[in-house]
């Protein structure tokens, strides 16, 4: 959390709200596949791998990548790097023209982006073949491609190569899918619809929208057409007033079909991150709570903040916490698809190349918890981890636990299991676990010692489809501790927020802003049996704190568990990535059921803190 998100989100806010009006497209051309029903009746079988697969690579790559977030020496702190040209307002001719001589692309760089993506345990790759700046990584013959008055050519391919050829071919002989992003906005065509256009007026009313939708064809037609078998075309950006008929998507879904007929394509040629239009779903740079049900979905990730190459930009995701971003994802029924910006020459981050690496060590062991999974039939868990789902067949499911945190004692308890329990086992090895099973609880024995710290995974096999108890909040563990993570949060209020792939909450920057986490108490205290009954006595517990803050920020809030009330002091922690733990007091439970948990801030400098989790911890 920074000042300098909460500048980017607007400024991101105000420029998707301020595009030229134009007359809304009616409502059958917002229909993407009416009168097109070979699109419908062929969609699961053209997403059948795309479910399978889970885990693709999204490449930032033009000429961003040489500025790496500066511009004339002058630092440009904004996320999103690939926007360079619009933080810095740079006209399209100057943009290119210090640009071009410095995207210097290597032999042999698609090759390398293969190995990462492969060794990662990516399935597909997605490439930016032009984005927002309009300039094309494949070699366009549109006359304007060619040549033109502003940039004299949108074509940066080193002479006799072709980048996006030498990508395709190198992802394709790596086994995976290919994937073209195309831009739909365009900031340096003078017949683009006005999207945030610097160095233009958005006044002109010159535009001749059609001669830029015709570009728009000739190009999707090119990369169709010239570079082999095509998997996923990857548009980018629509809004309320631009969007379906006004990029002519009939017509071009029909001949996308003639082109590419297996091909899969993405929501964006309409508005919405979440809208229900082409074959998948795409949040950015978040992950939908419970998921999107009824939808196939994909989250686009960064590594660090940006999407392109920026030489400034260091706060790296670690191994640990990417490999739990995935899992969190496709726990949800979502696919994720991890972006890596390469430099000019297109070598992607050495940091992004390690953390990837490490990735592909996990998956080496427990990719079977990933790829052709589906989502956990779970709504709450009673251990620090997801679930995934995988048919067996025959009549048979396997469910994946894959545990952030690793059971104490040497016990997993999975509260909610209605289903008779054939087996349990200890991946990768396959170790068989003993397990008890009564009624809907079922406790696997573990070892002391977890496989892997960041996630390890127990596998369950269980006769028939998961029948699972829903509880509708988070429930008590087996030790009595209570764990409430920021997922778990019901916010009230204007800019707090659940950020970073539902790791913390942040932007709590307004005292009106109050969090408050419902939980599930079976055990209040130790339990006492008496005659053939159960008395639950109360229980005392440490109430734990786990936020981050950077300096020059912080404040007081006051926490409340029904009658009971703490004023604390939330101090820097370092920075908004430096977790600590904070004990603020001591909480008696009283009864079983519902209880709620409330952060009411009292005073606020800057922004409060980033708040990570809750812990309940049972003193006796």
């Amino acid at each position: 959390m920074t000042k300098q998100k909460n500048t980017i989100i607007t400024c991101l806010s105000v420029l998707m709200l301020c595009a030229t009006l134009v007359t809304a497209a009616p409502d059958d051309e917002l229909k993407p596949y009416a009168g097109l029903d070979d699109w419908v009746q062929d969609k699961d079988s053209r997403m059948a791998w795309w479910q399978q697969a889970r885990f693709g690579m999204f490449i930032h790559w033009g000429l961003y990548s040489p500025a790496g977030g500066y511009w004339d020496g002058k630092k440009y702190p904004q996320h999103y790097a690939e926007w360079i040209q619009y933080w810095a307002s740079v006209h399209p001719t100057e943009y290119g023209k210090q640009m071009k001589p410095k995207f210097q692309p290597k032999p042999g760089f698609a090759k390398e982006w293969a190995q990462v993506a492969k060794q990662a345990g990516m399935q597909y790759a997605v490439l930016t073949t032009k984005h927002h700046e309009g300039f094309t990584l494949f070699n366009s013959q549109h006359p304007y491609s060619l040549d033109n008055p502003i940039t004299h050519g949108t074509n940066i391919s080193p002479n006799g190569r072709d980048v996006v050829g030498e990508y395709s071919q190198a992802v394709r002989d790596a086994g995976l899918k290919v994937g073209f992003y195309y831009s739909l906005l365009d900031w340096q065509h003078p017949h683009a619809y006005e999207l945030s256009l610097p160095g233009y007026s958005p006044k002109n009313k010159d535009r001749d929208y059609k001669q830029y939708v015709d570009y728009l064809h000739w190009h999707v037609k090119e990369l169709m057409t010239q570079y082999g078998q095509i998997d996923i075309l990857w548009p980018d950006y629509s809004n309320a007033q631009i969007q379906g008929g006004k990029w002519r998507t009939r017509e071009l879904l029909k001949n996308l079909k003639q082109w590419q007929p297996n091909i899969v394509i993405n929501n964006r040629f309409w508005n919405g991150l979440e809208n229900r239009n082409g074959d998948y779903v795409t949040p950015e740079k978040y992950v939908p709570p419970t998921g999107i049900k009824g939808a196939d979905w994909e989250v686009c990730h960064t590594m660090n903040e940006s999407f392109g190459y920026s030489a400034h930009d260091n706060n790296w995701k670690t191994t640990d916490e990417t490999i739990r971003l995935l899992v969190d994802i496709v726990s949800k029924g979502g696919n994720l698809l991890l972006n890596v910006g390469p430099d000019a020459k297109g070598d992607i981050p050495s940091e992004c190349k390690d953390v990837l690496r490490g990735v592909g060590e996990w998956m080496a062991d427990y990719s079977d918890a990933i790829y052709g999974t589906t989502a956990s039939p779970f709504q709450d868990y009673t251990f620090d981890g997801r679930c995934t789902t995988k048919d067996l067949g025959n009549g048979k499911t396997r469910l994946y636990f894959i545990l952030f945190t690793w059971p104490q004692a040497g016990q997993l308890e999975i509260a909610g299991l209605k289903n008779e329990v054939e087996a349990a086992m200890l991946m990768p090895t396959g170790a068989k676990c003993d397990f008890t099973k009564k009624e809907d609880s079922l406790i696997v024995k573990v070892p002391e010692k977890a496989p892997y710290p960041a996630a390890s995974v127990v596998a369950v096999d269980i006769d028939g489809k998961p029948e699972v108890v829903s509880y509708p909040y988070p429930v008590q563990d087996a030790g009595r501790k209570i764990s409430l993570s920021a997922r778990d949060a019901l916010i009230r209020g204007e800019k707090l927020v659940l950020e970073n792939g539902g790791v913390n909450l942040g932007y709590w920057m307004n005292t009106n802003d109050v969090a408050f986490f419902p939980f599930l108490v079976k055990r209040p205290g130790k339990s006492v049996h008496k005659g053939g009954t159960v008395e639950q006595h109360p229980g005392d517990y440490s109430l734990i704190l786990e936020y981050a803050c950077a300096p020059n920020n912080g404040g007081q809030v006051e926490v409340s568990l029904g009658d009971q009330k703490f004023q604390v002091t939330i101090q820097s922690t370092g920075s908004w990535g430096n977790y600590q733990t904070l004990e603020i007091g001591q909480v008696t439970l009283s009864r079983p059921g519902n209880h709620f948990l409330f952060l009411r801030p009292i005073s606020i400098t800057e922004a409060l803190m980033n708040l990570k989790s809750i812990t309940l911890v049972p003193k006796d």
